[in-house]
C-alpha cells in the first residue's frame, strides 16, 4: 500500500509511531469495527465509521478476506469476520499458565455450586474472562470468553480494586477520578472479602466475585459465581468462592506464556497472500497477519530472530511489524527473554467473531443442553480445508480437564471425529480431494495414518452421520460426532461430544450418547 505521508511529515512523529506500520494499524482498526452491534459491514459503512476514503478501505478489506481474516458475501458484498481472527486467542488461551492451575478450582466450584463459574484477569482497567462454565440453569443466551467490563462497573472488577491498597483503586491517573461512593462500596467489599451485583434487568441473577494474587501478592484476577436467584443463599455461595479464591491465590501463579503441552498434530500454515500482481493487495497487511500464525501453543514465545526465520521476512521488517501489533495491544515483549507473545487482546476479535455470527448463536443452546443431558464437554467445530477449527465448547462437569477444544484449536479432520463426521456429508470427490491433501502424521499412538482405512471408516458412517475416533488426535480421549445439516445438504459444522478413556469407551458413547447428539444436531437447518 502506498503511504500519503510524505518524509517531513514522517519525521515530525515519535520514533517509537515512525517504526509502526500505518496499513496494518488501520486494518486492525477495520477488524474491531464489528461485533455484536455491527456483525455485518458494506466498504461504504467501513469508511463513514473509520473516516478513511473507500478506496483505501476496498484495498485494506480485500486484504483481509483473502487472508482469511474476513469473509465477503458474494452476492451482496457484505463483510463479516472469519472465524481465523479467533485463531490468536486460541494460542494464548492455551499457552496461559494461570488458566492451565486455575480452572480445575473454577470447574470444582461449578460441580459444587451449580452456578455458572467464571474466570476474569484484569487487564489495564478493565476485567477480561479467560474461561466459563455454564451453570445447568445458564441463559441460553451466548456469554463467549473475552467480555469486558470496566473494573469499577461490576463485580469482578472490584474484587480486583478491592485487593488494592485503597488510594491505588480509587485513583486512575490523577487525583480528580477519586470516587466517595465507589471508596465506600470498596471498603465493605473489602472486610466481607468479595464483591456482590445483586440481580440487574435482564441478568440471571446475583454475581459474587472474590480476587486472587499472583506471586507478588497483587490481586490480578477474580473468579466469579453468577446465576443465583435466593439473596438469602449469597453468603453460603460466598464461603464456598472465597476457599476457592483463597485456593486459587496459594499457587501464586502469574498470566505468564509457556509451551503448552498438546499433542504433536500436523500444522497446516496458510500461505502468504502478496500477489504483486494484485493491484488491491497490501502486501505489508498480509506479512502481518502471515506472522501471527507462527506464533502456537508449543512455540508462543518467539525472537525476532526465530520469526525471521520461520516467515522468511528480513529483520527489520520483523521488527516493524512486532512493534505495530505491541502498539495495538495484540503482542507484548518479554524483555527478559527478549521474545514477543500473543496479549490478552487478541480475546477482543475472538469475542467479536463469536457475539457477532448468527451460526455461533445458534448452535450454542444445543451445546448447553447436550452438556446438561450427558455431562460431558461438547463442542463445535467447522471445516477449513484439510483441518477442524473448534469455535465452542462447553466445558465437561464434573471433569476438570479443560485444555483440549479451546476455541480455535485445528485438528487434521481426517483423525477428528468432527472431521469425519462433516466428510461423509461431502461428495466423494471432494472428500477424496481432502484425503489427499492430508498429511497422515501420528498425533497419538492409536492414530491410524492409512488413508484407504479412513475412507472405510468416513464411508461406513455416512448412512448415520456419526463418526467415532478413539484416541486418534487427542490422548486418552473418544469422541463421538454428528454433522449439522447446512444450506444444500452441505454440513455447516458439526457437535463433538468428547470422554475421558477408560471410563468411557465407542459403545459406552454408542449406546448412552448418540441418541441425544443426533437429537440435537438434527434441531433444525441452520445458517452455514
Amino acid at each position: 500500500m502506498r503511504c500519503n505521508m510524505d518524509s517531513a511529515d514522517k519525521n515530525t512523529l515519535p520514533a517509537d509511531r515512525r517504526a509502526r506500520i500505518a496499513a496494518l494499524e488501520k486494518a486492525f482498526a477495520i477488524l474491531e469495527l464489528f461485533g455484536p452491534n455491527a456483525p455485518e459491514l458494506r466498504i461504504a459503512d467501513i469508511a463513514t465509521r473509520t473516516g478513511m476514503n473507500r478506496s483505501s478501505v476496498q484495498r485494506l478489506a480485500h486484504t483481509l478476506v483473502t487472508s482469511g481474516w474476513l469473509l465477503r458475501e458474494t452476492a451482496t458484498g457484505v463483510l463479516s469476520l472469519a472465524h481465523r481472527a479467533g485463531y490468536p486467542a486460541h494460542v494464548y488461551l492455551t499457552s496461559n499458565h494461570l488458566i492451565d492451575l486455575v480452572m480445575p478450582l473454577v470447574v470444582e466450584l461449578n460441580a459444587r455450586t451449580g452456578l455458572s463459574c467464571d474466570l476474569w484477569l484484569a487487564d489495564g482497567s478493565d476485567a477480561v474472562t479467560l474461561a466459563r462454565v455454564p451453570s445447568p440453569a445458564a441463559s441460553l443466551a451466548l456469554a463467549p470468553i473475552g467480555s469486558r467490563v470496566a473494573l469499577r462497573d461490576a463485580a469482578p472488577g472490584r474484587a480486583i480494586l478491592a485487593g488494592l491498597t485503597p488510594r491505588a483503586s480509587l485513583c486512575h491517573e490523577d487525583d480528580r477520578a477519586y470516587d466517595a461512593d465507589l471508596a465506600q462500596r470498596l471498603a465493605r467489599e473489602r472486610d466481607v472479602g468479595y464483591a456482590h451485583d445483586s440481580i440487574r434487568a435482564g441478568e440471571a441473577g446475583h454475581v459474587i466475585a472474590a480476587a486472587f494474587r499472583d506471586a507478588a501478592s497483587t490481586p490480578i484476577g477474580a473468579i466469579s459465581v453468577s446465576g443465583l436467584r435466593n439473596e438469602t443463599a449469597v453468603s453460603d455461595v460466598a464461603a464456598r468462592l472465597l476457599e476457592t479464591a483463597s485456593r486459587a491465590g496459594d499457587l501464586r501463579v502469574t498470566p505468564m506464556v509457556r509451551p503448552a503441552n498438546i499433542e504433536p498434530n500436523a500444522r497446516y500454515v496458510w500461505p502468504l497472500v502478496a500477489d504483486e500482481n494484485d493491484p488491491l493487495a497490501v502486501t505489508a497487511v498480509a506479512k502481518g497477519l502471515h506472522l501471527l500464525q507462527f506464533f502456537h501453543p508449543e512455540r508462543p514465545l518467539l525472537t525476532l530472530t526465530e520469526l525471521s526465520r520461520q516467515t522468511g521476512f528480513p529483520v527489520p521488517t520483523v521488527q516493524r511489524i512486532t512493534e505495530t501489533l505491541c502498539g495495538l495491544g495484540y503482542l507484548r515483549k518479554d524483555e527478559r527473554k527478549r521474545c514477543y507473545y500473543i496479549s490478552v487482546r487478541s480475546l477482543d476479535l475472538l469475542y467479536r467473531f463469536q457475539m457477532g455470527n448468527g451460526l455461533i448463536q445458534s448452535i450454542w443452546p444445543r451445546l448447553i443442553r447436550l452438556r446438561e443431558e450427558c455431562g460431558l464437554r461438547c463442542s463445535f467445530c467447522v471445516l477449513d480445508g484439510t483441518e477442524i477449527v473448534h469455535l465452542l465448547h462447553v466445558q465437561s462437569r464434573p471433569q476438570p480437564a479443560f485444555r483440549t477444544a479451546y476455541p480455535g484449536r485445528r485438528l487434521p479432520a481426517v483423525s477428528s471425529s468432527g472431521g469425519r463426521a462433516m466428510l461423509s456429508w461431502l461428495p466423494e470427490e471432494e472428500m477424496d480431494a481432502i484425503l489427499r491433501a492430508s498429511a497422515m502424521e501420528p498425533g497419538t499412538p492409536q492414530t491410524v495414518t492409512d488413508k484407504q482405512v479412513v475412507r472405510a471408516e468416513i464411508v461406513a458412517g455416512r448412512q448415520r452421520g456419526i463418526a467415532f475416533t478413539d484416541r486418534q488426535s487427542i490422548r486418552d480421549e473418544v469422541n463421538v460426532a454428528a454433522a449439522i445439516p447446512g444450506i444444500g445438504g452441505r454440513p455447516a459444522g458439526a457437535i463433538v461430544v468428547s470422554a475421558p478413556v477408560p471410563r468411557w469407551t465407542v459403545e459406552r458413547l454408542e449406546r448412552e450418547v448418540v441418541p441425544l447428539l443426533l437429537s440435537h444436531a438434527r434441531g433444525g437447518l441452520v445458517q452455514g
